[in-house]
């Protein structure tokens, strides 16, 4: 490995390895805490990334202070301020969940305001435990003095390795495993438990080190560390690197946000998702680190000349397989299952296409770039790496300047990019980045001109062959026909709406959620009109979920019903359904949108429950998905205690019956449950009565007959057929089940134990 003495060797050894586990807890902790404060902020694009910028702001600034702290703290000591970092964390992770949860959600503690006041509380919230995360591999990189510049560039990259590999079976194992079988807040103390072996064992490490100070020698070298000086070099060549770390920072983050919407939207938008994305850019991160490490020796002649080569690769690779990839799945015969499935409305874990969407798409499109991102960074110290009084400041430094560049591509691409440029438009701008390292090399005459100039022109080439926006997402949604499609994105969601036939679909990041026209939507008839016409005195009502409008336009048939609030997430969802109405002419959509009871709540539903008072009649959540992620917020036993807290006396909440533990969960919380159609499931605090006459009765008013009419649905035939199929579930008093969805344990949203065995085609 490195040449060093013995017992140096086994302590540098036993550091790279609890760093693992380091790296291992940290992702637990970004899985488990998003999830917990998106009860706080509510889910968007907005809030996700208001806390991902917060958790890095924190290690940003531990970055800056670790490499100061390991410079100036002597020989042996930076061993220990890992220690005390490590307990540091490890103690915060303990109470996380009452801080997070209890005390700023629960409690309501904060209540929220602007984004900028948001963002403050996240980061004020987060500084402790990240700013330690921040301090960990500046202090380790100057924990051991390597014998020459080669060794401690590749022992610092060693540490990167680890860590990073850490993160990423982190990342993996607490999605797939750990949240299935023990639930948030175990998964989160075994994190801390891990934080307390890194400091027990670091602790061992630093007193044998203290013990054996002065005994080993070292040899000397022609290529020695030069450890004289201790004032801090701050010359031009470092400038060129603080830049490049920020811009590699910034490319980082704009292309994992792209590929997240890329690859989400094509997989249908599941609870995956994120694991496996974030898995692979880890891994492949790390593999490259590595790859980078082994080959030192090899690479010790043009090391800048390689390093300016791979990153130009890094760009032309990046937009060229985006390029290739939308080109194939439409146009290469033997993948026309993927166009069909891109346009298909449910997800298909059928094996070929889960194989394809979850693995080998995000492989082909983040493997290469993510590998060339570790094996650069290997490189980068290689060149940087030359004085080891120096070793933690510019660790330092150029982590926080990256994280610098990684803040600011997050909200370019978040608020600028995908609210005003479009995804297409936003990968052209950022790849065009690529030109400035062809400049680099031909100011430093590498590679031949001929080589220089082609390489130009190839990255422009693949830029402007890159299509514009809607056509790169029809390619990307299964469509051919530019007017039976329609396309609004912005940083909360992509919003499709594609006409097949007499019919269009609503989807929303590629999985169907509503269609066009209502009359032939039996589903959310059941969901909006059923309760509506079954509640004696509808008055305010609430709808969790826009879509295509079609459940808000069927809760609105009664003239009893003086307000409809409707609590849409994803900003662009009216602009889509205008656009369509526009296209269309279609009377329903149009006459529902501009109703004056109407009030389209742009917002998470929770959040918006949680924060305001006001009371229901009925409150109903669209159905959604329970493998969908964040589903487990609107299925858990505490989402409905909050229903029933903004329900009045007599109202109804429903809900789609889709599991056993929704049901249970239900059962814990409202005392008299029917079902209605084998799906839908009601739930109130009084005996609901189902007298059909007199609920027929109510459509021969003329304002509930205009209403039903406009839209040519068959409002009687539909309502005669569903209540036929009308079953008590309970009676009167709550059960207790053994198990349940909580906001601790969705235990629905991460079981993939039936998954796997559709996946691997073995289910019965």
């Amino acid at each position: 490995m490195l040449k060093s003495t013995t017992s140096q060797r086994y302590r540098s050894f036993s550091l790279l390895f609890i760093f693992f586990f380091s790296g291992f807890a940290a992702l637990i902790y970004q899985v488990i805490w998003q999830r917990w404060l998106v009860f706080y902020t509510g889910i968007s694009s907005v809030s996700i990334s208001l806390i991902v910028s917060a958790f890095m702001a924190g290690l940003g600034l531990g970055y800056l202070a670790g490499g100061q702290i390991a410079d100036k703290v002597g020989k042996n000591k930076p061993i220990l301020f890992f220690v005390l970092a490590e307990l540091g964390i490890g103690a915060f992770a303990l109470v996380s969940k009452s801080i997070i949860y209890d005390w700023l959600y629960q409690s309501n503690a904060l209540a929220g305001g602007s984004p900028f006041q948001t963002y403050l509380t996240l980061f004020l919230l987060l500084l402790f435990p990240t700013f330690l995360m921040g301090l960990s591999l500046p202090l380790l990189s100057k924990a051991f003095e390597q014998k020459n510049a080669e060794n401690q560039a590749s022992y610092i990259s060693l540490l990167y390795f680890t860590n990073t590999l850490g993160a990423a079976a982190g990342t993996f194992i607490t999605t797939f495993i750990l949240i299935r079988v023990m639930g948030f807040e175990n998964a989160v103390r075994l994190g801390a438990s891990f934080n307390f072996l890194c400091a027990i064992t670091a602790g061992v490490i630093y007193y044998f080190q203290t013990q054996n100070t002065g005994n080993e020698t070292e040899t000397d070298s022609p290529n020695t560390l030069d450890v004289k000086q201790n004032t801090f070099t701050w010359n031009k060549n470092f400038t060129y690197w603080i830049l490049q770390y920020t811009a590699s920072g910034f490319m980082a983050i704009c292309f994992e946000i792209i590929w997240f919407r890329m690859i989400e939207t094509m997989m249908k938008s599941i609870a995956l998702t994120f694991s496996i994305i974030l898995t692979i850019y880890l891994a492949m991160m790390a593999i490259g680190t590595y790859t980078g490490v082994k080959m030192a020796k090899r690479l010790q002649k043009n090391r800048l000349k390689l390093f300016l080569n791979t990153q130009y690769a890094l760009y032309l690779y990046s937009v060229g397989a985006i390029l290739l990839l939308q080109w194939v799945v439409s146009d290469v015969s033997a993948l026309s299952f993927l166009f069909e499935y891109f346009k298909s409305y449910e997800t298909s874990f059928a094996p070929k296409i889960a194989f394809s969407t979850m693995f080998v798409i995000p492989f082909f499109l983040m493997a290469v770039p993510t590998f060339i991102m570790g094996f650069s960074f290997t490189l980068s110290q290689l060149i940087i790496q030359d004085k080891f009084d120096e070793v933690g400041r510019k660790v330092g430094w150029l982590q926080f300047v990256n994280i610098v560049g990684s803040t600011i591509g997050a909200w370019f691409v978040t608020l600028v990019g995908f609210n005003e440029l479009g995804t297409s438009l936003t990968i052209k701008l950022i790849s065009l980045i690529g030109l400035v390292y062809v400049i680099a090399l031909h100011r430093n005459k590498f590679n031949s001109l001929i080589t220089r100039l082609f390489m130009g022109i190839a990255l422009i080439l693949v830029i402007v062959l890159l299509p514009n926006n809607e056509k790169l997402w029809m390619k990307f949604s299964g469509m051919s026909d530019e007017k039976a499609f329609i396309v609004k994105e912005d940083e909360t969601a992509l919003s499709f709406i594609k006409t097949l036939g007499e019919e269009s679909y609503v989807y929303v990041n590629g999985l169907g959620q509503s269609m066009f026209p209502f009359n032939r939507d039996i589903t959310h008839f059941t969901l909006g009109a059923v309760p509506a016409l079954i509640h004696p005195n509808p008055v305010d009502i609430g709808i969790v979920g826009l879509g295509s409008a079609c459940t808000l336009y069927n809760a609105g048939g009664r003239a009893e019903t003086k307000s409809l609030d409707c609590f849409e997430v994803i900003v662009n969802q009216p602009a889509a359904v205008e656009e369509y109405v526009r296209r269309t002419n279609d009377s329903t959509a149009l006459y529902i949108m501009n109703d004056k009871r109407v009030n389209v709540i742009l917002q998470d539903g929770r959040y918006y429950l949680h924060q305001n008072p006001k009371l229901y009649d009925i409150l109903e959540a669209d159905a959604l998905r329970p493998k969908s992620s964040y589903s487990g917020n609107l299925y858990s036993i505490e989402y409905f205690k909050l229903l029933k807290s903004r329900l009045k006396k007599g109202g109804l909440a429903i809900t789609w019956g889709a599991t056993g533990r929704i049901r249970n969960g239900f059962a814990e919380v409202f005392p008299y449950i029917y079902e209605i159609d084998g799906f839908m499931i009601i739930g109130t605090d009084q005996p609901l009565e189902f007298d059909e006459a007199k609920i027929l009765a109510r459509l021969e008013d003329s304002f509930t007959k205009n209403h039903y009419g406009r839209a040519g649905i068959k409002v009687r035939e539909n309502l005669e057929k569903v209540l036929k199929k009308r079953v008590v579930l309970q009676n009167g008093t709550v059960q207790k089940a053994k198990s349940y969805n909580s906001d601790m344990w969705p235990k629905d949203e991460f079981d993939y134990g039936k998954l796997w065995e559709k996946i691997l085609g073995k289910e019965d």
